[in-house]
């Protein structure tokens, strides 16, 4: 069955889950051919090669959620490509400026090559950001998107969901709606079975899971009446 939903997922797993790969999702503007990717962990820049997702684009914004390696890892690489092969210069949107540009100065990523933005600072994309409860070493964000004249919330890796993103969701005020989901009670992420009592069986058709632990977490959320993050275009990565 063909996927309507506006993002598409380079991999939907979480940080050691290497069978689906890093947490990922992409939306290209064919027309402009611009690509906007959310994330780009420790798999991603293989992934985006193999699926020849680069090939297609001449403009190229990648969205950070936050600093853990499996949402960065493969960043640098992807900034190199750009550098040496593609012969363009993209640009990074993280609302911490000063702190992404330490990270890819360390692994030596020249300052020339690429620009980095705020989100508020984004002119291509609406962008609203959210901080997150993830992690007490650093920040976390989810973000608020304007894409395709839909009104996207796509969570990053949080343990809560804030609620004026709740009431927005439930007045209709978000088209999509991409929650991270764990099947562990832990401080870093969202538990599936505590996602279920916030939302309704009606209201679950309506919530796009992703970065999952393993099959067993993506097939209570599907049990549980929840949408799920999908590879389904690329038959290589496709769970």
């Amino acid at each position: 069955m063909k996927e309507n939903n506006t993002l598409k997922f380079i991999g939907n797993g979480s940080c050691f889950n290497t069978t689906f790969g890093n947490n990922s999702a992409y939306y290209i503007d064919e027309e402009k051919q611009s690509l906007l990717l959310i994330d780009c962990g420790e798999s991603v820049f293989e992934r985006l090669m193999k699926q020849k997702i680069l090939e297609k684009v001449k403009d190229i914004h990648v969205l950070i959620t936050h600093m853990h390696t499996d949402h960065v890892g493969s960043l640098p690489s992807l900034l190199f490509f750009c550098e040496y092969v593609k012969g363009i210069v993209p640009t990074v949107i993280y609302p911490e400026k000063n702190k992404m540009s330490q990270f890819l100065s360390l692994v030596g990523n020249e300052p020339q090559a690429y620009k980095i933005i705020t989100p508020q600072e984004c002119k291509e994309y609406r962008i609203q950001e959210i901080k997150q409860k993830h992690s007490e070493f650093i920040n976390a964000y989810g973000y608020v998107l304007g894409l395709a004249g839909k009104r996207i919330y796509y969570s990053g890796d949080t343990k809560t969901i804030q609620e004026p993103i709740i009431e927005a969701f439930r007045t209709g005020k978000l088209d999509e709606f991409y929650q991270d989901a764990s099947r562990y009670d832990t401080p870093a992420h969202m538990n599936i079975d505590t996602l279920s009592k916030i939302f309704s069986e009606e209201e679950r058709k309506r919530i796009i899971c992703m970065h999952f632990d393993d099959d067993i977490t993506k097939n209570k959320a599907e049990c549980l009446g929840f949408n799920i993050a999908r590879i389904s275009e690329f038959r290589d990565f496709e769970r």
